[in-house]
């Protein structure tokens, strides 16, 4: 009864929405607003929509504001400003789901256990507890009956995908598989087993790093619906300069070898970097946390990163066409010649120029931008880890603006290129 009940909500919101799209985009043309103007308004209203939805549709916008491959830039500006508004849920609830996954209540399994959660989001929440060792964990719980308005949400969604799909020019984006792809993953975030089983495949990654930490997972108390950690002491990144003695440069080095060695060599990384997600310690080390949306790269996606930069390095803008195209064996070119041409002046406008001068991240941004124009839908993961770069770029110019990134990266494409099974 309840899912009922919210399919007529989201039924009734997406008709009042769509009245208001109706009667503003008539009104935009009747005043004469430029295209811009009107893209604008489109993309506010898209925005609007999302939030009145609820969790599960703010999810796929901010999943959706990671994909410049698929959406265009007023698109992917508006959702990038969703942000997980929700209240805290009651802590019984907290109660009911350590009863139910471990037999007792919190209070009967922890010496300490804040009924107060420090963090708060659209998935779960976070309370500060202390084991009866003593140790300091944070544990995040799952919002209750969260795993079923997801799977309703996403239901929904795809309906609406197959009734849009109808339409010949958004077909091209394959509506239904990337409602499809977003769905998979949400449900990797609401899966706390499996950010477990990221956390340790992280700590063997980075084992016997000497700058580099994820916090220790707490087997014991740890599911599905639960996930016990130790609790870090630090300060957000970008805030380290100012209230630590760590020196700015080095942390930006380490984040983005941190972030070359997960896409270069181990082919597992962090798909959810920002500068919230990542601390830094009393001892200086660099600690990164919330592990639960990854992606995985294989062989050939290691192989076309490296061909991507090197081909951009070297001004081969055929090669680089080729490569991209290759990587959509689905997508249909409808002018190769044009994407190709695009392709090389892309490249050429980069010649003559000093690599550390040029920012990685609109590199990336700009191919993507080619890249959806002409309809080529690369694998997912190409495109989350060229997000993960723009970011971490970010973040390491802000620490250090003379930070060279081309450079940083050259010992693992000449790593890349050695090894025999690449």
């Amino acid at each position: 009864m309840r899912f009922v009940g919210r399919g007529v909500w989201v039924a009734l919101l997406l008709l009042g929405h769509g009245l208001l799209w109706l009667v503003g985009w008539l009104g935009l043309l009747l005043t004469f607003r430029g295209k811009a103007a009107r893209q604008r308004w489109f993309a506010g209203r898209l925005v609007a929509l999302m939030v009145a939805l609820g969790a599960t549709f703010v999810k796929v916008g901010q999943i959706m504001s990671t994909r410049p491959d698929l959406f265009p830039p007023h698109i992917i500006h508006a959702l990038e400003k969703l942000q997980d508004d929700v209240g805290e849920f009651a802590f019984r609830h907290v109660e009911r789901t350590f009863r139910e996954d471990f037999g007792k209540p919190p209070a009967a399994l922890f010496s300490s256990f804040d009924a107060t959660p420090i963090a708060s989001a659209s998935v779960a929440q976070v309370h500060r507890a202390t084991l009866g060792d003593g140790r300091e964990v944070a544990v995040k719980v799952r919002r209750p009956g969260i795993e079923q308005i997801v799977s309703f949400d996403l239901t929904v969604m795809r309906l609406l995908a197959r009734v849009i799909a109808v339409v010949p020019s958004v077909r091209l984006l394959a509506p239904v598989e990337s409602v499809d792809e977003f769905g998979r993953a949400i449900r990797m975030q609401i899966d706390l087993g499996l950010e477990a089983a990221n956390n340790r495949r992280f700590h063997d990654n980075f084992a016997g790093d000497p700058d580099v930490i994820f916090p220790d997972l707490v087997e014991e108390f740890s599911s599905r619906r639960v996930l016990t950690m130790s609790f870090v002491r630090g300060v957000k990144v970008l805030d380290a300069p100012r209230q630590t003695t760590a020196d700015p440069g080095h942390l930006a080095r380490v984040g983005f070898r941190t972030l070359l060695q997960m896409i270069f060599r181990d082919g597992f990384v962090h798909a959810d970097l920002h500068p919230g997600n990542i601390l830094v310690t009393d001892a200086g080390k660099v600690c990164i946390l919330d592990l639960g949306l990854t992606a995985e790269l294989d062989d050939a996606n290691r192989r076309a990163f490296a061909t991507f930069f090197s081909s951009w390095a070297g001004g081969d803008g055929k090669l680089m066409a080729k490569m991209m195209s290759e990587l959509s064996p689905s997508s249909k070119v409808r002018d190769y010649d044009r994407y190709e041409r695009e392709v090389c002046e892309f490249v050429g406008r980069y010649l003559g120029k000093q690599l550390g001068q040029v920012a990685v991240s609109q590199v990336a941004f700009d191919m993507m931008d080619i890249l959806r124009r002409h309809r080529v839908r690369v694998n997912p993961t190409f495109t989350m880890c060229n997000i993960a770069i723009a970011v971490t770029e970010g973040i390491g110019k802000q620490l250090d603006p003379g930070l060279d990134l081309v450079q940083e990266a050259l010992p693992f494409f000449m790593t890349l290129r050695a090894d025999a099974h690449v």
